[in-house]
């Protein structure tokens, strides 16, 4: 392995991980979530959720260096403002799969029937509404701040 490509696997995790204690943070703040992560791994604790949500995070980091370190992406690659856009379309695609593949399989194979979804106090919206417009803003969130953090790193110092 090269050390760019050494490099850029590190900066993956890191930008990763950074970015899932950012995501974690809105989801755990506004949704209660991380007790429902950790259940999805048979123990159903905040520590346990965060733990999951971090692990996962992490190894997302790693499947965006995969996925978009590589010539196709030279072009967006280039500055800040591309590895913003790689970002928000890596968690666009990652809410897809997790939420509409992964979250439903882990659900079954836990014998749950359904997610418990909190509510929040606002008149006139939907609980699987508000559920799912924190979901998506806190994968945009993800995606924004892997993408930053992952340039930060990875970007010449005058391309920052």
């Amino acid at each position: 392995m090269s050390q760019r490509s050494a490099r850029s696997w590190r900066a993956g995790a890191v930008a990763g991980a950074t970015a899932g204690a950012v995501m974690g943070v809105l989801l755990h703040g506004v949704l209660g979530l991380m007790p429902t992560i950790g259940a999805l791994v048979g123990v159903e604790s905040v520590l346990v959720g965060w733990l999951v949500h971090l692990f996962n995070s992490t190894l997302f980091g790693g499947l965006f260096v995969a996925l978009f370190e590589r010539p196709l992406f030279d072009d967006l690659r280039a500055d800040v403002g591309g590895y913003l856009s790689l970002g928000v379309i890596h968690s666009a695609l990652l809410g897809l799969i997790t939420g509409g593949l992964l979250l439903p399989t882990s659900l079954a194979l836990a014998g749950a029937t359904e997610l418990p979804i909190p509510t929040l106090p606002l008149p006139g919206v939907t609980a699987d509404a508000e559920f799912a417009a924190v979901i998506a803003i806190a994968h945009a969130v993800y995606g924004l701040v892997l993408g930053r953090v992952y340039a930060a790193l990875v970007l010449p110092t005058d391309r920052r």
